[in-house]
């Protein structure tokens, strides 16, 4: 307004405040869960908090939920696999004198029911008459066991009730089952079996667990798009039989990273190989995998060796700064490598641009190299991602201030002042000789931009690299 009276008149303009970035280290694990009341996804910074919202089935469907958190990643974006063709593994055992059977059901879908095993022993009640049972639940190697239980509802070591109430692996139903009639009294007598219920000894195997399709796992990853704060992408893959699904669905990681990088949601994506147990022997499973970088040759994708560290490794990445390296640095939360690989066999794959891990007496399970399928470091990598999400958080900021040399120049300088910071982390660095600064800044525009309504910001970064050779000479004198 125009001043008539004399006076004064103040005008307050708020500086452009440029807020933080996303934290790095997010995870986005895409894996067969339970579909619970249509989970689409599930944020979370500890392993509770993934059972409590998934489940507990997820520590053998999701494996690499639990290695990521405990090698310290950031945080994980579960997205569970909803699938209309996975099925969960059952097996029914049959009750004494035809009376029924005991339908026990893991608790998700999937191949991984298929591994549990149940073994059941008759004994004695305090009469003397074999109504009694313990039962073993194994699953590769994890127990549960029920003892001194019985088929009665009414009994407090029912055991029905207690495996349904403990059970992280299966749940629990009598099927076929008479029954006595129905009472007008205490509810609980309603469904009570009729007679003494005796469950038939021997060792069972549950069966007909079906996995995901990879359209399942396709269309999960499409929902880590939305997801801003991604930078970590892996999925938990269950049938290791079929080479069409694995690689398509590495495919699609790798695609899915590629697209989100184009609109500055820059991201990585994991994976792994077959188990050892496909192959005859290392040297078959050294020359497969190292086949798989042929096709998949990518700045945003990181191929493990062995299978079963897949989760340990994304952890690991996650919970580094992002300069860096992963080099030679321990997982936790493993006990040991399916495979050991000779000298020989590690440097075949390193060449190959797998990322390997091998076991060091004195240092534990390290990552030999961290390395793309491309070939460059992935501490570089995730530099330059930095680089990319910052110049564009502020970008977004200064939008519709940039039409005078002002507004541009305030834009160069919170550019600047973004990778003055970076180069205090050790994030980026200058020349060795110092000729060439570690980033360089230009924001400018020519009259025919500012007729279009752009400007233009050229930078140049220069990220640091992992030290991964040390050459010494020894000059031994006399």
């Amino acid at each position: 307004m125009t001043l008539i009276l004399p006076g004064v008149e103040l005008k307050v303009v708020k500086d452009i405040v440029v807020g933080q970035l996303n934290p790095s280290g997010v995870l986005g694990l895409v894996g067969l869960a339970p579909n619970i009341n249509g989970t689409r996804l599930v944020r979370a910074k500890s392993y509770s908090e993934i059972v409590s919202k998934l489940g507990p089935s997820v520590a053998y469907s999701i494996p690499e939920a639990r290695q990521a958190l405990a090698n310290g990643v950031g945080q994980l974006v579960m997205v569970p696999v909803h699938s209309s063709s996975a099925k969960a593994a059952s097996v029914e055992i049959p009750l004494e004198k035809g009376a029924g059977t005991l339908l026990l059901k893991a608790k998700g879908p999937g191949l991984w029911g298929n591994s549990a095993k149940v073994s059941v022993k008759k004994k004695p009640d305090e009469n003397g008459i074999m109504t009694k049972a313990k039962v073993e639940l194994d699953m590769d190697g994890e127990q549960e066991v029920y003892d001194n239980v019985c088929l009665d509802t009414t009994d407090p070591r029912d055991l029905v009730a207690m495996i349904n109430g403990r059970s992280t692996m299966v749940e629990a139903s009598l099927k076929d089952t008479p029954v006595a009639s129905k009472t007008t009294g205490d509810d609980k007598k309603k469904d009570k079996p009729k007679g003494h219920l005796t469950i038939t000894e021997g060792t069972y195997a549950l069966e007909g667990g079906k996995p995901a399709t990879m359209g399942d796992y396709v269309n999960a990853i499409a929902e880590l798009e939305t997801e801003d704060d991604v930078d970590l992408v892996a999925a938990s893959l269950e049938d290791w039989t079929d080479d069409t699904t694995v690689r398509g669905v590495h495919a699609a990681i790798e695609a899915h990273c590629q697209n989100m990088s184009k609109t500055c949601m820059n991201r990585i994506g994991l994976g792994t190989i077959p188990p050892c147990t496909r192959f005859a022997d290392a040297d078959e499973e050294v020359e497969f995998t190292v086949r798989q970088t042929n096709a998949m040759a990518s700045d945003r994708f990181v191929l493990v060796a062995p299978n079963g560290v897949l989760g340990a490794v994304s952890g690991l990445v996650g919970n580094l700064d992002v300069h860096e390296s992963p080099t030679f640095k321990a997982l936790s939360g493993v006990g040991g490598l399916q495979r050991r690989y000779t000298p020989t066999q590690l440097e075949q794959l390193l060449k190959a641009n797998i990322l390997a891990l091998e076991e060091r007496r004195g240092r534990g399970i390290i990552v030999e190299k961290g390395v793309l399928t491309s070939g460059e470091q992935v501490s570089v990598q995730r530099v330059a991602d930095k680089a990319v999400r910052g110049v564009k958080m502020i970008g977004d900021k200064f939008i519709g201030t940039l039409n005078n040399a002002s507004g541009r120049s305030a834009l160069r300088e919170k550019i600047t002042e973004f990778f003055i910071q970076m180069e205090k982390d050790g994030a980026i660095v200058p020349s060795a000789d110092g000729s060439d600064p570690a980033y360089k800044v230009d924001v400018y525009a020519t009259d025919d931009d500012i007729s279009k309504g752009i400007v233009r910001c050229d930078v140049a970064v220069r990220p640091v690299r992992a030290i991964d050779y040390v050459y010494g000479t020894i000059f031994v004198r006399a």
